[in-house]
């Protein structure tokens, strides 16, 4: 399994689009790893979860094609983790591919390429903000929606979810967290997401991980029911320690960061690194051989 970081920072992302306080200033001007957008990851080539404003971007900065993506895990609605316009784009009248150079002039279309289906994975609330953009039942989108309800498991190709109640509001609706198994490998992403509910905690319980990705917004900063900092990443870290669920080392990966409490990259990675977690960052691939 090889994971890439697409991005990995909170809504405003990182420096703020609009702000220039001492940590956006600092990660201007250091650039390179400090530099974030967007949270989203990339699994094998042809999965992601969430696909925010920012997503089509990275991918192709880091070299990944978007086009052979065939399941989107998405958290929640929120235009950061899940861009509608980006799906809108992905539209085509059927046959439209096969058209000759000359016709395609003559028609309007988002695209003239052939893709495989996209299987989307997500709560009723994502849906809902799917279909306010588009009527994503038409054959001309390809999508197969998968409404899900957390604490239930569903098979999606050669991908088995473990769907948890995320402790985030989502217009009225928790995000989805989600457990991850491919092959024999094994993940949790919790993002977005405060410290977990309990049934969330006991449902982890079931489970052994090659690795734990987990957001980190509020980092050094402020208390949050809806988010994490990083005495809750530690907190969060020990549970899984003290309940032997890893099945090697543990390997414990924060994302999701936000500018005005998490420090820039280059100052944050030594501290996160003290407390054995690792701080990821734009770009950041993770190969666990099947």
């Amino acid at each position: 399994m090889k994971i890439t970081f697409l991005g990995t920072s909170a809504s405003e992302e990182y420096p703020g689009i609009w702000c220039d306080c001492v940590h956006c200033a600092r990660a201007r001007a250091l650039g390179g790893r400090n530099i974030r957008r967007n949270s989203a990851i990339f699994i094998d080539g042809d999965t992601m979860i969430d696909m925010g404003k920012t997503a089509h971007i990275q991918a192709e900065r880091f070299g990944l094609n978007m086009r052979n993506v065939t399941t989107l895990l998405v958290t929640h609605s929120h235009h950061d983790h899940f861009d509608t316009h980006t799906l809108w784009a992905r539209q085509m009248t059927p046959s439209y591919d096969t058209l000759p150079d000359d016709a395609k002039r003559g028609v309007s279309s988002p695209r003239f390429t052939a893709l495989p289906r996209l299987a989307i994975v997500g709560s009723e609330r994502v849906s809902v903000a799917l279909a306010a953009q588009l009527d994503y039942t038409k054959p001309a989108c390809g999508i197969d929606f998968i409404i899900v309800q957390p604490y239930r498991e569903y098979i999606v190709g050669d991908i088995r979810v473990f769907t948890l109640a995320g402790n985030h509001d989502d217009n009225g609706s928790p995000s989805i967290n989600y457990i991850v198994t491919r092959g024999g490998r094994t993940f949790a992403y919790l993002t977005d997401s405060g410290w977990p509910h309990a049934p969330t905690l006991d449902a982890l319980k079931n489970y052994k991980y090659d690795f734990v990705i987990n957001e980190g917004t509020f980092g050094l900063g402020m208390d949050s029911e809806g988010h994490m900092r990083l005495e809750k990443n530690i907190r969060l870290l020990r549970f899984f320690n003290e309940n032997n669920l890893w099945k090697n080392a543990p390997d414990f990966i924060l994302t999701h960061l936000a500018p005005h409490w998490s420090p820039p990259h280059d100052d944050y990675a030594p501290v996160v690194e003290a407390q054995g977690m690792k701080l990821a960052y734009d770009g950041l691939a993770l190969e666990y051989p099947y």
